[in-house]
Order: C-alpha cells, then sequence, then structure tokens
C-alpha cells in the first residue's frame, strides 16, 4: 500500500455499490416494506429524505444472489414466464423475482443465515414476506395474469441451505396488508410505532436511524427520547415492573417444564432430536463436564502472595431494579 494513501475496504466497496443502484435511491415506499416497521413506512410515505446511508453487506450479497438467478432466468425462462419484473399495486411499486407460467405461481427469493433459517422453518415466514409476495400477485392478478400460488425460496448465505414456503394464493392477506397501509396512511409519522429497538440491526440498517431516535437525552440510552415523548415516569416504571413480573413467571413456567421434560432426556452425550407429538421437536444436547478457572481461588493465592490478581477494565454498567427487590436484574 502506498504510504499516505487510504483504501476503501472490500465491504466499503460493495456498500458504495449498493448505494449507486437505482434501486437503493428509490425513495418512495415498496411492497418490501409493507408489514414491516409502520414508522419507516410512514418516513416513505411522507416524503421524509433519508438521514442514513442505510444498507448492509449482508443485503449486498442478497442482491448478488438475485441478480444471478435473474440472469440465468432471462435464457432460460419460457415465453410467458417473468423475471425480475416491475409491477405496481395499490399505487405500491415493487419488483417481483420471477413468474412461472405453467404453475401460475409468484415465486420471490430471500436471503438469511442459517440460524433465521432455522427460525423459518419452525415457526414460518414473517408477515411483511408474506404479504409482500402477495402483493406481486395482486400486481399480476390486476394486469390480467392468473396466479394460483405464492413461493418464497429462502438460501442461508453462510451455508447455502435451501428452504421453500409455498402456499396457495390467498387474497384475505392481501385485505390485511392493505388495511395495514391504510392505518399507516392516516397516522401522523410521529404517532407511528417504533418496531424495532435502535442498537438492532434492522434499524441500524435504516435509512431513517437518526431521525426516529432523534430527541433523546445527551448521553443517554437512544430509548430515552420515548421518556422525552411521554415524561410519565410512573407509567414507565409500572411497565417496567409488569415486564419484570412476567419473566419472572415465564421463567417458572420454564424451568418446572424442563425439569420435567428431563425425564425423557437421552442418556448419551452429543445431541439428539425427540418427537414427543408437540408442533416442534425437542433438542437434547448433552455436553461432558468442563474444567472452568475457580476466580475464588486464584484471588486467595495472589492474596497469600501479597499481590493483586491481573484485572481488566471495563466500561460503566447500569442496574435498575426496584428497592427492595434483591433479584433485581440488571
Amino acid at each position: 500500500m502506498t504510504a499516505g494513501i487510504s483504501y476503501p475496504s472490500t465491504s466499503e466497496l460493495l456498500l458504495e455499490w449498493d448505494r449507486r443502484r437505482p434501486r437503493s435511491q428509490q425513495r418512495e415506499l415498496g411492497w418490501s416494506e409493507i408489514g414491516g416497521c409502520e414508522r419507516r413506512a410512514g418516513y416513505r410515505l411522507a416524503g421524509t429524505e433519508p438521514s442514513n446511508v442505510g444498507g448492509s453487506v449482508q443485503a449486498v450479497l442478497g442482491t448478488a444472489i438475485h441478480d444471478a438467478v435473474a440472469s440465468v432466468l432471462r435464457e432460460t425462462a419460457g415465453p410467458n414466464d417473468l423475471a425480475e419484473h416491475a409491477v405496481i399495486f395499490a399505487g405500491i411499486p415493487g419488483t417481483l423475482d420471477r413468474y412461472e407460467a405453467d404453475t401460475l405461481t409468484v415465486v420471490d427469493v430471500k436471503t438469511t443465515s442459517s440460524r433465521w433459517l432455522e427460525h423459518i422453518r419452525i415457526h414460518g415466514p414473517s408477515r411483511d414476506h408474506i404479504w409482500q409476495v402477495h402483493g406481486y400477485g395482486g400486481a399480476l392478478v390486476a394486469d390480467g395474469i392468473r396466479v394460483r400460488h405464492v413461493r418464497i425460496d429462502y438460501i442461508a448465505r453462510d451455508t447455502g441451505e435451501e428452504y421453500t414456503w409455498a402456499a396457495p394464493f390467498d387474497p384475505a392477506y392481501l385485505r390485511d396488508a392493505l388495511g395495514w397501509l391504510d392505518r399507516v396512511r392516516q397516522s401522523p409519522v410521529d404517532l407511528l410505532p417504533r418496531e424495532y429497538e435502535p442498537d438492532g440491526p434492522f434499524c441500524q440498517h435504516c435509512p431513517f436511524l437518526d431521525i426516529c431516535w432523534e430527541g433523546g437525552v445527551v448521553g443517554r440510552d437512544p430509548r430515552s427520547v420515548l421518556y422525552v415523548e411521554d415524561p410519565d415516569a410512573a407509567r414507565w416504571a409500572q411497565q417496567l415492573w409488569d415486564a419484570k413480573e412476567t419473566i419472572k413467571a415465564a421463567k417458572k413456567l420454564e424451568a418446572e417444564a424442563k425439569g420435567a421434560l428431563d425425564a425423557i432426556r437421552p442418556n448419551i452425550e452429543g445431541s439428539e432430536t425427540v418427537d414427543v407429538g408437540f408442533d416442534v421437536p425437542l433438542k437434547f444436547q448433552v455436553s461432558k463436564g468442563q474444567n472452568r478457572i475457580d476466580t475464588a481461588a486464584v484471588r486467595a493465592e495472589y492474596a497469600a502472595a501479597g499481590a493483586k490478581p491481573p484485572m481488566k477494565r471495563t466500561g460503566p454498567s447500569v442496574t435498575l431494579k426496584f428497592a427492595g427487590d434483591e433479584d433485581g436484574d440488571s
């Protein structure tokens, strides 16, 4: 590397490429955002200028997969098939990945992590994914193209593993999506809920991150803006109390169920899946005991030698609990 010259990293180059794409520069609400964060949709509908560049390397990798699939489909698709086809339904634009004319199926492709793919296998696609593919189907139907089925092909970016969710085209999903959209349109943006956490991946990659969470107490948690907007400390304390009581009750139920189910734990080491007749099988993970550092003994030995054990300074921590609650969580 030449002295004095700073070159962008690979991830920075990927993000810059993504920002230059026409779709990344789109300012209007698209079908990929229907059913997601209401406040983000509200900013789109209001024509608010983004405060952040948005985007992520994971999204860029997903775009590359979409482009590769579309490139092949353009060469192999049948005469009535569609690939990377722009649509509009209820005034909302979108681009469907493909339409298979022989089976009358709208297909959307989603990339994810292997961990989240497992979640989808068990719990099914999220609402916004289901509404999105139905929105594409509704657009085709409005254009006189028959649609009988919808499908979402999931592929894990880290493992290449695939999972397919398929269902009949159901206009009820469209009615739900349009009802959601109508509520967002009729609500002032400042009254729309923030659906995600400010330090989570969705907010961190949102083009409206700074606008959405601005106004909080300087140097405090970004969620302090919630108190600024509603300075009712007693109400927030009540919410905290209710949340802790719910967690406490849930932990008791969890411990009770785990204790009962330990009766059927396989007497082996490693991982074992057991079907007990519930919707989701149980998975037991049994591992050998591990030798861990006895910190109390280490401190005692250092003290006996007249020395202090090496310490590593950490950042400040904040603990909030109710007075008299000795079991309060930090």
